[in-house]
């Protein structure tokens, strides 16, 4: 049976710098039954031949050359962004230590010492010609994930831009930390009047997050549109979040719901930092969880509302967990107490509620977080 002969454009392409025209004949007649051999007898001559399309696949360089040396062709073909992916092995006569971890830290991937074994570069030749191909096709698939990762980002934060944000009554701060946040905040008025504001947190951050956003927001608006109940509401979302989504994925999340005649609030915290009420300069209450993270378990009974009598002045805070646990240099939390100093300083002042980040940056000292930072304020009236 006759061997299946490679065409020569098939070939991987091995540049074979020496000065000595003898190693280069020795090297060549070793790679050729397998691979194309593009000679250069100096370092000048290599870095252009380096450039030439279709780019060498290896390179296999003598450092002591006359005029410029080994050493001096591989730094400049790693400086260069055409050609500071091909692996270069040096193949050379010096033979001590410091001149093989002088290679290997120019960006060599391997060393090998004269007078050389054929089988030896062969063997080393075939090794890193199957890592770089390795190394490509990871590249690939990397740069494929990106693009996919990208698509699905941008569906995710299309389909949650046509979830309304009605700002009658509302104030909202939204910092997130990726462009898809696991953060979500929402708000509608039902055909009654009543206005409903949710704001939840899903597990972690970025697309993991995310995902369940759409859903969320559906829901929400066209539940409230129907003119269902803020426990309604709820109930359904997590049953929808409990049978679609993944274990693990789960949605803490506040309700606000504003009778039509701005008088009363009904409040439903499952899993999320406390909901202050501010009057004035002053905190009256705070509404602590009382029910499980959306999405854990199928719930039993209707969700009970924690319900509170409104003046004209009265505002109530709704947030994510990312602002009162950003920490300093020494790991303290920015907390509660300043969160409520914060917002009673912004009602007094008249000023905006991006103060916070402000502080929030004075705190950690630094203007990114790890954490999506949310916050909705809504006016009585």
């Amino acid at each position: 049976m006759r061997a299946t002969k490679i065409s020569n454009k098939n070939k991987p392409i091995i540049l074979v710098v020496d000065d000595t025209p003898e190693n280069i004949d020795v090297l060549k007649g070793a790679l050729i039954d397998h691979y194309q051999v593009r000679p250069a007898p100096n370092g000048a001559i290599a870095l252009r031949a380096a450039r030439v399309q279709p780019l060498p696949d290896l390179v296999l360089l003598d450092i002591m050359m006359p005029g410029m040396d080994g050493y001096e062709v591989c730094r400049r073909l790693k400086e260069d962004p055409v050609t500071s992916a091909i692996p270069v092995i040096f193949v050379t006569a010096k033979s001590e230590v410091e001149d093989e971890l002088n290679g290997l830290s120019l960006g060599a991937v391997d060393y090998i010492i004269k007078p050389f074994s054929i089988p030896i570069v062969l063997a080393r030749v075939t090794t890193h010609l199957a890592l770089r191909k390795a190394h490509r096709e990871l590249d690939d698939r990397n740069r494929f994930l990106s693009e996919e990762r990208e698509l699905i980002e941008q569906i995710i934060v299309k389909m949650r831009r046509a979830d309304r944000l009605d700002d009658r009554y509302l104030r909202c701060l939204v910092t997130p930390v990726e462009t898809t946040a696991g953060d979500q905040l929402l708000a509608s008025f039902a055909p009654d009047g009543r206005q409903l504001v949710l704001l939840g947190d899903f597990t972690g951050h970025g697309l993991t997050a995310a995902i369940g956003g759409p859903l969320v927001g559906h829901l929400f608006i066209s539940g409230v549109k129907r003119g269902e109940s803020g426990g309604d509401l709820l109930k359904e979302i997590n049953q929808q979040l409990n049978a679609r989504m993944p274990t693990g994925i789960f949605f803490g999340a506040c309700l606000a719901e504003i009778s039509a005649d701005r008088r009363q609030a009904r409040l439903w915290n499952a899993a999320m930092p406390d909901i202050p009420r501010l009057r004035g300069d002053a905190v009256l209450d705070r509404f602590s969880s009382n029910m499980l993270a959306l999405g854990i378990v199928p719930w039993s009974e209707d969700p009970e509302p924690m319900t509170i009598d409104l003046e004209p002045e009265d505002r109530i805070y709704l947030y994510s967990d990312g602002i009162i646990e950003a920490i300093d240099a020494n790991e303290v939390p920015f907390g509660d107490e300043r969160l409520e100093e914060t917002l009673i300083h912004i009602v007094a002042q008249g000023t905006p509620l991006e103060l916070l980040i402000d502080r929030l940056n004075a705190h950690a000292g630094k203007s990114t977080h790890d954490d999506d930072i949310t916050l909705a304020e809504i006016r009585a009236g």
